[in-house]
């Protein structure tokens, strides 16, 4: 069959690729003898990966393959082809590598927008003065202390996991272990070990929130990341090409954009207040109805790090006035700011950013038009194999390029949050 055979020469392709640079593929490889084969080879020449990508982008458009799954396949090989050719030495602009590793042209917002989230957080925050200095007081009260956050991370993702088994559904024998760690670029990270297992790490480092942590928790685990290897494990009978999980490659958009207004789906509107309950039983107080609304408030800013991103890599804005951006506009230390700095400057998270900013408002408004209802569209998404343009919804654009598969562009329309 022309979808095996090519799902498996591009599984290779990622394997090889992923033995130059590990980190390529996002869990282990579906196919446990074939990684076994390829990891036994000689080291591979990144150039004969170049033309293997090629080869196989012609092949994939000549497949005879149904629209939607041939263009799937080739955004996938897209995404691996950019990665063999940096690997090659060649110099790829950051936009460039952006468009074809995740599908998207990232637009930019008016900065208007952030002050008046900033207008709005003012009114919600305690005490008097600037809304900045009100605003990093407010997050470090809220930091959960070392000794609570251990009870706090599992009360909360016990009740996350019963919301998410009642109402989106989770193989019998899925696990979820959440751990604390020290110092990391991220403040969490969700790793996929095959057959519904999944570790979570979360950094002590980066002063965890008891307001931000439900959200966190329903990102990184149920309804988000863990829950999405889940549900992809379960779907990938019906379509084969999901059980291959790339980091960089157009489905990225769509986990992060899922797992980022998670909480908005289940528990859905109200969360605060589950949070609130959660976390009492915990030894943790917090008033679930504030911290909904200014955590909603700060999804908004979210976008600033993709900001940073194009100022300091397609600009070529120094260190001090990224760092000075995403203070101002974070509404975050020097220090924070730093701290996220280095992940924007990682070599291998660099291009990432976008997949949170795009991805997000991308999805928000595609479960806010699904005529079932968010949950039912949130599983939709989950456990069919889709590209950000098939979520546009009407008024938004697409454009092709080539032959190959669609790419979204940064509208009005398709990011009515900005």
């Amino acid at each position: 069959m022309p979808l095996a055979r090519l799902l498996r020469a591009t599984t290779e392709l990622a394997l090889r690729l992923d033995r130059l640079r590990p980190g390529v593929l996002d869990g282990p490889a579906p196919d446990p003898g074939l990684a076994h084969r390829v990891g036994n080879e000689a080291r591979p020449d990144p150039r004969d990966l170049v033309a293997d990508a090629e080869r196989l982008g012609r092949e994939a458009a000549a497949s005879g393959l149904p629209r939607v799954r041939r263009h799937y396949l080739e955004a996938i090989v897209a995404a691996l082809d950019c990665q063999a050719r940096l690997l090659a030495g060649e110099r790829i602009g950051y936009l460039e590598q952006v468009r074809a590793m995740f599908g998207v042209t990232p637009s930019r917002p008016d900065p208007d927008r952030y002050r008046e989230v900033h207008r709005r957080l003012g009114a919600l925050l305690p005490g008097r003065g600037p809304v900045a200095e009100r605003m990093r007081a407010y997050r470090e009260a809220d930091v959960v202390v070392p000794a609570r956050l251990g009870p706090a991370v599992h009360a909360v993702t016990a009740e996350l996991r019963r919301w998410t088994h009642d109402e989106l559904g989770l193989p019998a024998d899925e696990h979820a272990a959440v751990e604390l760690v020290g110092e990391r670029p991220w403040t969490a990270f969700t790793r996929h070990h095959g057959g519904f297992r999944s570790r979570i790490s979360i950094s002590t480092a980066a002063g965890v929130r008891a307001g931000s942590l439900l959200p966190l928790l329903a990102h990184e685990v149920y309804p988000g990341h863990h829950t999405q290897y889940c549900r992809a494990g379960i779907a990938a009978a019906r379509h084969p090409e999901l059980s291959l999980r790339l980091v960089h490659a157009p489905h990225a958009v769509i986990a992060e954009g899922a797992a980022e207004v998670a909480a908005s789906v289940l528990p859905g509107p109200g969360w605060g207040a589950v949070a609130q309950r959660a976390l009492a039983g915990a030894g943790v107080r917090i008033d679930g109805g504030l911290a909904e609304r200014i955590e909603t408030e700060l999804d908004l800013l979210g976008r600033v790090r993709l900001d940073v991103a194009l100022l300091r890599h397609v600009d070529g804005a120094g260190p001090d006035e990224v760092t000075a951006y995403l203070a101002r506009w974070l509404l975050v230390s020097d220090q924070r700011a730093r701290r996220i700095l280095g992940f924007l400057d990682h070599p291998q998270w660099r291009a990432y950013p976008v997949t949170y900013a795009e991805g997000a408002p991308l999805v928000r408004a595609w479960l806010a038009a699904h005529p079932s209802g968010p949950v039912t569209g949130l599983r939709d998404l989950l456990d069919t194999p889709v590209l950000p343009a098939d979520l546009v919804t009407d008024g938004g654009d697409t454009v092709r390029n080539g032959s190959g598969p669609a790419v979204l562009t940064g509208t009005p329309h398709a990011h009515p949050q900005y």
